[in-house]
């Protein structure tokens, strides 16, 4: 900006008025005034309204121009670090300046050529990008010429102009500025894409981490509010390399980063192997609610959002939280466990499996259209046998069985704290298109709608005793010298301790029954698969399905509960979920028994039992 001393006429000089009264005011006679002092004045104004309208203009009138062309540069607020339990980065901050110009202030074509000739020199940004971007926004009062430059180039700018302006009275480099800005680096790229989201200029957080704790990640928004905070210097010090970050607002995810990786390339390898068009995997402390891993795929890479194309911005959506799916078989968990705790039947308890049963006006089938006879509770759990499952879900009556239904937490969303989560779909007898038809098929997940994520979390009722946990992904919060960790929250004790062993026991069968492809050598798991058909307005679709596997390990004490989701497998390949899925969660299982250090069953045994060496 020109200094106001140069406004100044050259050669005047400010004298003061002489102590007699001057003839012309003795006499009444008006002093003629200097002209020029009013002309300072009024220049110099005109001159502050002009840099209020530009910046008024830049921020305002052009706000396309900010973000377009940038990746994660922000104009807002700096925001703080993300780093995994173990301290591994996942969000950081890169720092580099944009390079605007003021068009309007550059008259002449040999203004341009001089302003992209010395950026050339300086720089390496190319003569004829800076020429035309001169040309072609002429007349405004803001433009950008790159988008991000370094420190290094931005000093050789500054001490350029230095020089002009020891040089020069007016130069047009003059209207050139590096300006500050940061950049959200995501190191882990698709890794964690789903779960973190990414920032957009102007718009600042958009989905999973970033969007929900928006308002907290910023430098200057909320803090600790509400809850018993500690030294910051007491978390591990694997977190303290890197927390606090210099804007001190961060946080200190639940996420394990191997664990997260373990999933992606088993999950990726599910999809490769049975050609499946997308997919989810989650695991989760089933004690706690922490969430060690989540991954979905197709994903993105956060540091090129951009280059998503509009149709395919569902992508930025997270599957786990925000799609939901009839999930099939692996609901008769569920079921299961709610006749158990109510005390209508027992794991030995034995049903005719006639191959159909009638429940309000419709029929239903196994799905191998087959009858097996006389089998117990667990027997028919392992067979996946839809027959028995209605006929359990008849007797148990539908209060009874929504009741439980909703125990579980099924039709509301688990409060996790990622955003764009979706409750599902139950419809209840209260519910005018309800139907007694719809007991029987929603007793084997068929007529209803889930999250893969509430799913689990129902899963984890079993595996922790019979409570239900509210899942988070953030273990604590971190402002300046002070952090705030994430008490574990009980929303309730769905089922009965005993009921919960119970239902383990039987899972863990179906893991041990003849041609399961879903165990892990040496260790006791519990599972269950689950093939579901895929609704149309027109009905199910025919060939197509969704195949998952929930279960956890080791079964007896489980470090673990585990979710594999797969859609639409080729069904030239096979369409059941124990042959997909199942494969899939065991080698999942396996490798996060290595990576947790869980030993296998014969010793953990022996070794609470006191025989171990």
């Amino acid at each position: 900006m020109q200094s106001t001393s140069r406004l100044m006429p050259s050669g005047s000089t400010s004298t003061s008025a002489p102590n007699n009264t001057p003839p012309d005011t003795a006499l009444g006679t008006p002093v003629a005034r200097s002209p020029w002092r009013i002309w300072v004045v009024v220049a110099f104004m005109l001159l502050l309204l002009a840099a209020l309208v530009a910046q008024l203009l830049r921020y305002q009138l052009f706000p396309s121009k900010i973000e377009e062309g940038t990746t994660a540069a922000t104009v807002m607020d700096t925001r703080g670090a993300i780093v995994d339990h173990n301290g591994t980065p996942l969000v950081v901050n890169r720092y580099f300046f944009e390079l605007t110009v003021t068009p309007a202030h550059i008259k002449t074509p040999e203004e341009r050529h001089e302003i992209a000739q010395q950026l050339q020199e300086l720089i390496a940004l190319p003569y004829q990008q800076t020429f035309d971007t001169l040309t072609n926004s002429a007349g405004l009062m803001w433009a950008k010429l790159a988008d991000a430059i370094t420190l290094e180039d931005a000093r050789k700018i500054a001490a350029k102009q230095q020089a002009l302006n020891e040089s020069r009275s007016s130069f047009p480099l003059m209207y050139v500025e590096a300006v500050p800005m940061t950049k959200r680096y995501y190191p882990q790229a698709e890794l964690t894409s789903h779960l973190l989201g990414f920032v957009q200029p102007n718009l600042g957080g958009v989905t999973g981490i970033e969007e929900y704790y928006n308002g907290f990640l910023l430098q200057h928004g909320a803090g600790l509010l509400g809850q018993k905070s500690i030294p910051v210097n007491t978390l591990s010090q694997d977190v303290l390399r890197f927390v606090p970050s210099s804007v001190g607002k961060d946080l200190v995810l639940t996420l394990d980063s191997t664990v997260q990786w373990i999933l992606r390339e088993e999950l990726m390898r599910g999809l490769e192997e049975f050609k499946a068009v997308s997919g989810t995997a989650i695991a989760m402390d089933p004690h706690t609610g922490a969430i060690y891993g989540m991954v979905s795929l197709p994903d993105y890479d956060p540091n090129r959002y951009e280059m998503v194309p509009q149709e395919s911005y569902n992508l930025f959506n997270n599957p786990a939280v925000s799609a939901q799916y009839e999930p099939g078989s692996v609901y008769k968990i569920i079921t299961m466990a709610a006749a158990l705790d109510a005390g209508d039947i027992t794991p030995t308890t034995i049903f005719t499996d006639s191959g159909s049963i009638t429940i309000g006006g419709r029929v239903i089938f196994n799905s191998t259209r087959t009858a097996n006879g006389r089998v117990s509770a667990t027997d028919a759990l392992a067979l996946s046998l839809n027959v028995v499952t209605a006929q359990i879900a008849e007797d148990l009556g539908p209060e009874k069985f929504y009741r439980y239904v909703r125990l579980f937490g099924f039709g509301e969303a688990t409060n996790v704290d990622l955003s764009g989560e979706i409750n599902g779909i139950i419809k209840t007898p209260r519910d005018p298109n309800w139907s007694p038809a719809d007991l029987g098929t929603n007793s084997f997940g068929q007529g209803l709608a889930c999250t893969p994520l509430q799913m689990l979390n129902a899963t984890a009722v079993i595996a922790n005793g019979g409570r239900l946990v509210q899942p988070y992904i953030v273990e604590a919060r971190v402002a300046g010298g002070q952090a705030q960790v994430t008490e574990p929250v009980v929303a309730r004790q769905v089922i009965k301790p005993e009921t919960a062993q119970e239902m383990a026991e039987m899972m863990t069968a179906v893991v041990d029954s003849n041609g399961s492809l879903s165990g892990v050598p040496g260790y006791s798991v519990a599972g269950k698969s689950g093939t579901a058909q895929i609704p149309s307005p027109e009905g199910y679709v025919q060939r197509e399905t969704i195949v998952s596997y929930v279960g956890f390990a080791p079964a007896n004490d489980p470090k673990f509960v585990l979710l594999v989701k797969m859609d639409r497998p080729d069904p030239e390949i096979n369409v059941w979920a124990g042959q997909t899925a199942g494969p899939v969660f065991s080698r999942i299982s396996q490798r996060l028994l290595d990576h947790f250090s869980v030993p296998p069953d014969d010793l953990r045994l022996a070794a609470a039992s006191g025989s171990g060496e």
